[in-house]
């Protein structure tokens, strides 16, 4: 296996607003074809990198776009990516992506193909269907949308751990041309542009279906059957390798906060701050309580970033329903020592940095611009709201006693996020980014139980794990 980067150029550009990242072998000689590649909702061209690693290495150039609202493009994407105003976007942003490509001396403007995921994937069917140009179009967990029989060559490739709607969407799209068709089997001449394929990779989600290895091969072959080519062999490079080096770099964060955290504040030698407040079973009804209270009022708060202004006031009611049931005005302590300020600006900085330097080079553009920047304010408020609310519920009990009251809370908000979204309180986008939000609360959970044992003030847990909190989701919902 050979890493990442290796034997590849790379060269980013902003083409009337829309960054485009263009990727090819290092050395390579003549044209070669070229492949457009587009992301999902929440998502950006860095989550797609593993398929310019895979498809370049295969002689492609590729092209990795940034859509609307997403990574490092500051324009609105409409309508939260639904609705005829967003198609249109979608659809400027593949031409120029597209246009980029084919203006390439060494790319062969007369072979583009298509490669999309979710929202991506919806919006490359309806461009290959409207440009006959397109010589093949891989979707990836398209959903459930008519594929017209105009678009040439087309893979239909979902998770067999998606929601049905998903795996149904490729079985269908395959069923409206060749009803008998099955998964697995390819259907019609690549040559005369009328292949069409159903693949369901299976013990895969909705993002990990990026990851999977099958996906990758089966996406190299089609666009090799369909341009008429035969790729030479590659050296294996897994598409995990760059998202999974990010993922440790976060975990070394999680691992060493604790000691970083004890160099910078010490341990006090007055324990009367550790007082209990209120019983196990009150904190975890008050838990409970919270994030119930949170949910009718979401609907309240809005901000340009898709969802983020509902999550943002979910988590600031449920810290502020937690706080008064703990009824601890004493909660922030006297006033605070310089040292315990300085060391408060150092470890916010450092959670800061954990995240956005990993995601940077691994998953995401994790650099706010644009309307994320000062959305980022009041993001931080609410999640630093709910981070002193159940610091309330957890003070003065014992270590693993508090780490289970934590543990009871964020399950209790999550469970909670899950099921409005389920009942149409707040988009069931919330679903799809409902793992990131999960790791982000174990995360914040093991920073909290590190802060406790060192007796940190419950305000410094607080903007420390609001900044956690806030960060991630200001830089991955789409701006609307």
């Amino acid at each position: 296996m050979v890493a990442a980067n290796a034997g590849l150029q790379r060269r980013g550009v902003v083409v009337d607003g829309v960054p485009v990242e263009i990727v090819r072998e290092a050395g390579a000689s003549g044209r070669v074809p070229g492949v457009v590649v587009a992301h999902g909702l929440g998502a950006g061209g860095r989550l797609m990198r593993g398929f310019a690693d895979t498809l370049a290495r295969r002689g492609y150039a590729v092209a990795l776009v940034d859509l609307a609202g997403h990574g490092a493009s500051r324009r609105r994407l409409p309508g939260n990516g639904v609705g005829p105003a967003a198609d249109a976007r979608l659809d400027r942003d593949l031409d120029v992506a597209v246009t980029r490509l084919r203006a390439t001396p060494w790319v062969d403007g007369e072979r583009i193909g298509l490669v999309g995921h979710s929202l991506g994937a919806a919006a490359v069917i309806r461009y290959g269907a409207a440009h006959p140009s397109v010589g093949a179009t891989v979707a990836i967990s398209q959903g459930a949308m008519a594929v017209p029989a105009s678009d040439r060559n087309v893979l239909l490739i979902a998770g067999g751990l998606e929601f049905p709607a998903y795996r149904d969407g490729a079985v269908q799209a395959l069923h409206d041309v060749y009803p008998e068709g099955r998964t697995g089997a390819t259907y019609g001449d690549p040559r005369g542009g009328t292949a069409r394929r159903a693949v369901i990779v299976g013990g895969v989600e909705h993002v990990g279906v990026l990851f999977s290895p099958r996906t990758h091969r089966e996406t190299g072959a089609w666009l090799d059957a369909a341009f008429g080519r035969r790729s030479a062999p590659v050296p294996d490079v897994r598409a995990v390798q760059r998202a999974g080096s990010a993922l440790l770099l976060h975990l070394a964060a999680v691992l060493t906060f604790g000691a970083i955290a004890a160099a910078l504040l010490g341990r006090p030698a007055d324990d009367r701050a550790a007082r209990r407040r209120v019983s196990v079973r009150f904190a975890l009804v008050a838990a409970a309580l919270a994030v119930g209270a949170a949910v009718p009022v979401m609907r309240v708060f809005r901000l340009p970033l898709a969802v983020a202004g509902p999550l943002a006031g979910f988590f600031g009611v449920a810290g502020v329903v937690a706080l008064v049931c703990a009824r601890d005005a004493g909660l922030l302590g006297g006033r605070p020592r310089a040292r315990t300020v300085a060391a408060a600006a150092v470890l916010v900085a450092l959670t800061a940095v954990s995240f956005a330097v990993p995601a940077q080079l691994g998953w995401a553009h994790a650099v706010p611009v644009g309307a994320r920047v000062w959305a980022l304010v009041p993001i931080t408020v609410g999640t630093a709201l709910y981070c002193l609310g159940v610091e309330a519920l957890c003070a003065g009990h014992e270590r693993l006693t508090a780490i289970g009251v934590h543990a009871w809370a964020a399950s209790a908000a999550l469970a909670a996020l899950l099921a409005a979204a389920l009942v149409g309180a707040v988009s069931s986008f919330v679903l799809l980014v409902s793992p990131l939000i999960a790791g982000l609360l174990v995360w914040q959970g093991a920073q909290a139980a590190a802060l406790r044992a060192v007796r940190a003030p419950a305000w410094v847990t607080a903007l420390v794990g609001g900044v956690l909190l806030a960060w991630p989701l200001a830089v991955t919902m789409p701006i609307t």
